[in-house]
């Protein structure tokens, strides 16, 4: 069969980005035919797959996500796809993989609903669900509730996907060891309590809120940590920041493929996002029994449920419940001990599970 999966811009790693990769992989692995439709890509191209790559000329987001869903439509009308699956919202797919929340739901809200952008972005939600036969793939059930509230859905056509980490990720005693002499070769104070934050975004999960944060106490309590800061985002206004903060020890690592060492060296993490449709960084720290901070927004906030040491904080007063956290953190007397993780993880492919649903949906 012939597959073309869509989304907007391919980058190593972005969450959204790294499930569409692994689908499509998936599926190719299983002897299908694979197109990829966007308007950027990052990193190598496989040479069997065939390549649309869409010249954008406005300059607008809004604009650009109108002209990449029109483009959708047109490619369905030339080519022979058996179906599109998108993992970002667009008019025209079969299939879709909703790694955001509702727009609707969430945004289209008072005067705002006036504004050409989000006028644009409520009609491609709007025209994407019309399609009756659409199928869907949701992160969790808050979601799908979300969803529903606003949108015509067939729940028939939709699929609650389960928390699945890999392996690599699942914590054991030696993965542990083997972390903490990792981090030791590289922390000078080993005294120190490492914050970890992961993020592709740094604006949307809330880099600059835990800066803040740490901004807040005194030097003494500054001293206490170190902050790691996993992702490709723009650092020049944090590292700005940071350097206002001397006594908070800080390293910028980039984006990272070997994410589990980080899991099992850091203390805790914080992950104090203003938007997480579930929070693939969430499921992976629990997989690592790692102890994490998050706001109540997060989609995966129920897996912090299982573990007496994660907390999880209230959206609406996070800068006081952040700071009031680090204090407690920094007034601790010992480096803390793992977490105990959560029973709802699976350890396994998602991408294989979703590969399985969309063979099931299409008849193969």
């Amino acid at each position: 069969m012939h597959f073309a999966f869509s989304i907007t811009e391919y980058f190593p790693f972005g969450g959204a980005q790294q499930d569409f990769f692994a689908v499509a992989s998936a599926i190719a692995k299983r002897g299908h035919k694979i197109s990829i439709i966007t308007t950027g890509w990052q990193g190598e191209r496989d040479s069997n797959w065939t390549f649309f790559l869409l010249e954008q000329k406005t300059q607008t987001n809004h604009g650009r996500l109108q002209e990449l869903s029109d483009y959708v439509v047109e490619l369905k009308q030339q080519q022979q796809f058996d179906a599109v699956i998108g993992f970002t919202r667009m008019t025209g797919l079969d299939i879709y993989f909703a790694a955001d929340n509702s727009f609707i739901a969430t945004n289209y809200k008072g005067l705002k609903r006036l504004l050409p952008r989000y006028r644009t972005y409520a009609h491609i939600e709007r025209s994407l669900f019309a399609n009756k036969d659409l199928k869907t793939f949701f992160l969790t059930e808050k979601q799908q509730n979300q969803y529903h509230s606003c949108l015509p859905l067939n729940s028939n056509n939709c699929v609650i996907l389960p928390v699945c980490v890999d392996k690599v990720f699942q914590y054991t005693e030696q993965k542990w060891q083997e972390a903490r002499r990792w981090r030791q070769s590289g922390l000078i104070d080993q005294n120190r309590i490492v914050l970890l934050f992961v993020a592709a975004d740094f604006k949307t999960k809330g880099l600059d809120r835990i800066i803040n944060a740490l901004g807040q106490l005194d030097e003494h309590k500054q001293a206490k940590f170190s902050l790691w800061i996993v992702g490709g985002g723009k650092i020049e206004k944090y590292k700005e920041k940071l350097e206002r903060l001397p006594q908070i020890d800080y390293k910028f690592w980039g984006g990272q493929a070997d994410m589990a060492q980080f899991y099992l060296a850091a203390d805790y993490l914080i992950h104090p996002a203003r938007k997480e449709a579930a929070g693939m960084v969430i499921a992976e720290a629990m997989a690592a029994r790692l102890p994490i901070y998050i706001t109540d927004i997060c989609g995966y906030e129920f897996l912090a449920k299982d573990d007496d040491d994660s907390v999880i904080m209230q959206e609406q007063t996070i800068s006081a419940e952040l700071f009031n956290a680090l204090q407690a953190i920094a007034m601790e007397s010992s480096i803390p001990n793992r977490g105990m993780g959560s029973p709802q993880i699976l350890y396994g492919s998602r991408a294989e599970f979703c590969a399985d649903q969309i063979e099931e949906w299409c008849g193969q």
